[in-house]
């Protein structure tokens, strides 16, 4: 009996062991599962057992070396299967402060200068004059003169230069801005202002009196009419031809003297074809002149018999980038080197107003043709108003 219990203490025993031994095996196990996986054993002295924060940062001369070759090789295989990028220009560290002001569009930089030209009527004439709804509007005189000729003035162009006419329509905003164009451009430089100028007669007053001359904004129905609005001057192409027609006096009511209007790019086509020759019949009827500043030809294919008007041949308000700008006023000088003339509109931001400014400068002044023969004249133009390019 005694060796029964001795055999089953036994049996037991080894039972306990094997399942002691188990436990262990199985833990040990589920601890090196858990523990991290470390690729050389580099990456392991670097962390203690508990996965701590690295205790030493090893790098091995042999390892660092052989990744620089790899580098270099990746950089030479990259060079012969793609072009090098050209390198940015390195900033100068000389610059300095008034340097980098004097690279920023800035209208206070502009020179001012005594007007070049007086104009005959710097205030309303009463004979070019109507009043009409406590409006003043411009009107034919009983013996037929026009406002836009007699508002205006013609200038003596040498027989070897081109004619450059410049406008630099919605102005009137800024009265700095507006003084400091009217003061520094030569008075053959025309001005037109937004028909939302505040006190626009004044400001158009002002102009004259430095011999500009003036003209105001004709804005018609924006071709985005569903994500911006002209406003309520625009000629819209949903207004009835009474509230058009009330709109174009409302314009024109500015209380000074004004040549005629610079239209505005716009929706100009067969949809409002009816509406604008109603608006051009009524200028022709009070004797002004037509700038077309419109991208398209819908209003060169109204024909008025008798409107005095004249097609925009460069326009520069939608892309305000300083080297486009460069090119769209050599493109002008194209033109008035071929056609003997140009007209060119400019819409107020200070880079294109700067940059038509150091155009204007760069041309080689007038002389006598028995004077210019014996000279080399790169830029024979001469700036004129936009009536001297105007035939009615």
């Amino acid at each position: 009996m005694s060796k029964k219990n001795t055999s089953y203490k036994v049996i037991i025993a080894l039972a306990i062991l094997s399942l002691l031994v188990l436990a262990f095996v199985g833990f040990w196990f589920a601890n090196e599962k858990s523990a991290p996986i470390y690729k050389t054993k580099i990456d392991k002295l670097m962390f203690d057992k508990t996965n701590k924060a690295p205790k030493f940062v090893l790098t091995l001369p042999e390892q660092e070396q052989m990744k620089k070759q790899k580098n270099v090789q990746f950089s030479e295989e990259a060079s012969l299967e793609t072009p090098l990028k050209p390198q940015k220009k390195a900033i100068k560290t000389s610059e300095t402060l008034e340097d980098i002001i004097l690279q920023i569009p800035n209208l206070v930089l502009l020179n001012s200068s005594p007007a070049t030209q007086q104009l005959k009527h710097l205030v309303l004439e009463d004979s070019l004059t109507e009043s009409f709804n406590s409006m003043l509007l411009p009107k034919i005189s009983e013996d037929g003169k026009k406002p836009w000729s007699e508002y205006g003035k013609s200038v003596k162009v040498q027989p070897n230069f081109k004619k450059v006419a410049i406008v630099i329509k919605g102005l009137g905003f800024d009265k700095v801005s507006l003084d400091k164009i009217i003061k520094s451009f030569a008075s053959e430089v025309s001005i037109s202002l937004s028909p939302y100028a505040s006190d626009a007669g004044t400001k158009q007053l002002s102009a004259r009196q430095y011999g500009h001359e003036t003209y105001v904004d004709l804005l018609l129905s924006s071709k985005n009419f569903l994500k911006s609005d002209n406003g309520p001057m625009s000629m819209s192409i949903t207004i009835s031809p009474e509230e058009a027609l009330l709109r174009l006096r409302k314009t024109l009511a500015s209380g000074a003297p004004i040549g005629g209007v610079i239209i505005n790019d716009g929706i100009a086509d067969e949809d409002n074809k009816e509406l604008l020759t109603l608006l051009l019949k009524e200028l022709n009827k009070r004797g002004l002149l037509i700038v077309d500043a419109t991208s398209g030809n819908g209003i060169d294919n109204i024909k008025i018999d008798g409107l005095a008007r004249r097609k925009a041949d460069v326009v520069i308000d939608k892309d305000f980038n300083r080297d486009n700008i460069r090119r769209q006023l050599q493109k002008a000088e194209d033109i008035a080197f071929n056609n003997g003339q140009v007209l060119v509109v400019v819409a107020p931001k200070p880079v294109a107003i700067i940059e038509t400014y150091n155009w204007v400068k760069s041309f080689s002044p007038q002389v006598e043709y028995e004077q210019a023969k014996d000279m080399e004249l790169t830029k024979p133009f001469a700036v004129v108003p936009v009536s001297n390019l105007v035939i009615d």
